[in-house]
This record gives structure tokens, C-alpha cells and sequence, in this order.
């Protein structure tokens, strides 16, 4: 008998409020993709309206050295876009694996898209720089850089309520993971934290290096093809690296990771002064980035100190039990719900010549029957 698709197949609970956060996660996706879309397309429009009447080609500043093309804005909606798909993948998968602090992270991360949306529109209207004084007279896009806001805005409220909801749902899942050892369940909070953590540096790094690489570092600077070729590479192969000697609880990984992000906040302060200290104002490379990679490097290096600490916190906690607690854990669900498939595949082989003159009680489909014999099951 083929098996009906489900939202339960995809891991989603049947929980509503589960349901109801990936629900308001998918319709923010749709909403900022589409009005970030048209953005895009507004500004390819105005740009070039601009360019033909007004500005010459692309920007230029008062002395004439500098040119800022439409690219240099797209970019900035190119982030809000992928910043979508992150969220959309936090939410996933939290709400699937009933990860409660990845649920509160989705939330926060969400008002930082707030906050990230509200420094574009105070760089397009509030206090307009050079280039983006082309935007002052379109109606249209101001009136989208506000709904961009409002979206955030609400969803972020509905996140939040949701993400109460769903603490109070989801806040026995890790006694039923671990049972009531206290040092494990502990130790498992700082292990879920600094993987939350993890992937959250991943974005910001990674959104910052690119800024960083395409609006302001030239084509003939080496330090955009280091930054290009070795940091984004780098960063990316170093924070994997992370997750899996978290994973195996390699100590000497651990040790060489906390030791590099310590040393890292050297390199955001010192990029964080570059900025803001002895600019040439006739010649000025940041001069339509550096509200935004200002807020790139502060949530980055907030993030990273935050990590060390946690880094730190869950290296103490290596060898305790809890890596084979969870392996152990891992491996036995697995195993009950492939007794639970070919049990249900018997049931079918040997009701398929009455299936349809009586009704089934599906306890698959049940989270409560799921969730109590799964506990009882594993402990």
C-alpha cells in the first residue's frame, strides 16, 4: 500500500503550534522573497532612469574617484533573501528535532532581520548617504523598505508567542532524551547551544566576508582574493570542524577551535577602527557599507565570544556520558521505528483483503501515543 504524504513525514509534529511556526516562517519566506524581488527590480529600474538622466554612470562621489553601481544595493537584498532560507532551515529544523533553543535562536535571529532591515531604510531616507540619494524621490520603494519592516515586525511577535508555546510543549524532550541525570541534561544544554551557535556564525561570518569582498575591496587588492579564496573557504571547513569534534568530543579539535575563535575578536576590531578612524572623506570605500558591516561585525563578534564561553563550557563536559547517551538514544529510537515500519507493513499485508470494512486507529499518526511509548520504550 503506497504511504500517504504527510507533514509528519518531513519530521513537522502534529502539534498545532509546531505547525503554526513553520506555517508563519513559510509565509515571511514568500512575503520578504517577493518584495525583495521587486526591490531588486525597482532598483535595476530607478538605477538606470538615474544613470541616463542624471548621474552618468553609477554614483560618484564629490571627487570623482569613487563609483557606486546598482550592484552595491542589490546586495544587500541578496542577504535578506538568503537570510529567508536560513531562518526557514532553523525553524525546520528545530520544530522537527523539538530543539527548543534553535526555537528561541529562530526568534532572535528574526528581530536581527528586523533590525538589519530598519539600518536599510534609515541608509535610504532617514540619513541618506551619497548614492542612495537616487531612492529619495521614489515613492514605491519606500513604501516597500516599510512593509519589508512591518513583516519582520509581526512575525517576530508571532515567533515569540509561538516560541513560548512551544518551550512549554517540547520542555520534556530532553528527560525523555536523557532521562533525570541532572549533570547530562545540563551538559546537553550547552551542547544544543554551541550548535545553534555554530550555524549562527556560519551566516554572519559569511554575509560579513561577502560585503566585505564585494562592495568594498577592490579587484586589484589582494585582500579581496584572500578574503575570496582563503577566509570565506576557511571559516567554512574551520566551523564544520567544529561540529564534528563536538560531535566525537575530540578534545585537541576543541582546544585548537577555542583557541582560534579567541583570537578572532582581534580581527573585527581592528576591521570595526578601520572603518571609523583616519577615512579619507573624498575617498571613502565604505561609504555605502558601513552601517551595515558595522552590524555585521557586532553580532559577529558577540557571537563568537558568546561561543568561546559555551566552546569552553562543553569541552569540560567531554567524557561525562553524554556522547553515548545520545548515541545510545539515537540508535534506539531508530531501531523502535523500524519495528514500528515492518509491524505496520504486516498489519497492512494481512488486513488488505478487509481494510476497507473496518477503520484503523493509525497510532503513528498519535504524537501523545508516539512520544509516551517512545519514553518508555528507551528508558
Amino acid at each position: 500500500m503506497k504511504k500517504r504524504l504527510t507533514l509528519k513525514n518531513f519530521g513537522i509534529p502534529t502539534s498545532l503550534w509546531a505547525r503554526l511556526f513553520i506555517l508563519v516562517a513559510l509565509l515571511e519566506v514568500f512575503a520578504i522573497i517577493c518584495i525583495q524581488g521587486y526591490v531588486i527590480k525597482r532598483t535595476v529600474d530607478i538605477y538606470k532612469n538615474g544613470t541616463e538622466s542624471l548621474w552618468g554612470f553609477g554614483v560618484q562621489s564629490t571627487s570623482g574617484t569613487m563609483t557606486i553601481t546598482q550592484e552595491s544595493f542589490i546586495v544587500y537584498d541578496v542577504i535578506f533573501i538568503v537570510a529567508q532560507f536560513f531562518l526557514l532551515m532553523l525553524c525546520w529544523e528545530a520544530v522537527a528535532h523539538k530543539n527548543t533553543i534553535q526555537i528561541i535562536a529562530a526568534t532572535l535571529f528574526n528581530i536581527m532581520c528586523l533590525i538589519y532591515s530598519l539600518i536599510q531604510y534609515t541608509t535610504f531616507y532617514i540619513h541618506p548617504s551619497l548614492s542612495a540619494g537616487i531612492f529619495q524621490k521614489d515613492n514605491d520603494m519606500r513604501i516597500l523598505q516599510i512593509t519589508t519592516m512591518v513583516v519582520y515586525a509581526l512575525c517576530s511577535i508571532a515567533f515569540a508567542t509561538l516560541t513560548w508555546e512551544l518551550y512549554q510543549l517540547f520542555g520534556w524532550q530532553t528527560y525523555k532524551k536523557l532521562g533525570a541525570n541532572l549533570a547530562l541534561r545540563r551538559a546537553y544544554k550547552w551542547h544544543q547551544i554551541l550548535l545553534t551557535l555554530l550555524k549562527l556564525d556560519i551566516f554572519f561570518f559569511i554575509s560579513y566576508s561577502v560585503q566585505l569582498a564585494t562592495l568594498v575591496l577592490r579587484v586589484s587588492d589582494p585582500e579581496t582574493w584572500v578574503q575570496i579564496g582563503v577566509v570565506i573557504p576557511g571559516s567554512i571547513v574551520f566551523l564544520v570542524l567544529s561540529f564534528w569534534a563536538l560531535k566525537v568530543e575530540k578534545r585537541i579539535v576543541m582546544i585548537v577551535v577555542i583557541v582560534c575563535l579567541g583570537l578572532s575578536p582581534a580581527y573585527f576590531i581592528y576591521k570595526l577602527v578601520r572603518m571609523n578612524v583616519g577615512i579619507n572623506k573624498d575617498n571613502d570605500p565604505y561609504l555605502d557599507s558601513r552601517k551595515y558591516l558595522t552590524f555585521f561585525i557586532v553580532v559577529t563578534l558577540a557571537l563568537i565570544l558568546v561561543t568561546v564561553y559555551v566552546s569552553i563550557r562543553c569541552y569540560r563536559n567531554f567524557g561525562i556520558g553524554l556522547k553515548e547517551a545520545i548515541s545510545y538514544y539515537d540508535a534506539r529510537k531508530a531501531q523502535l521505528k523500524a519495528n514500528d515500519a515492518l509491524l505496520g507493513n504486516s498489519r497492512s499485508r494481512g488486513d488488505s483483503g478487509v481494510e476497507s470494512s473496518r477503520p484503523h486507529n493509525h497510532h503513528s499518526d498519535n504524537d501523545e501515543y508516539t512520544q509516551v511509548h517512545e519514553r518508555f520504550a528507551l528508558e
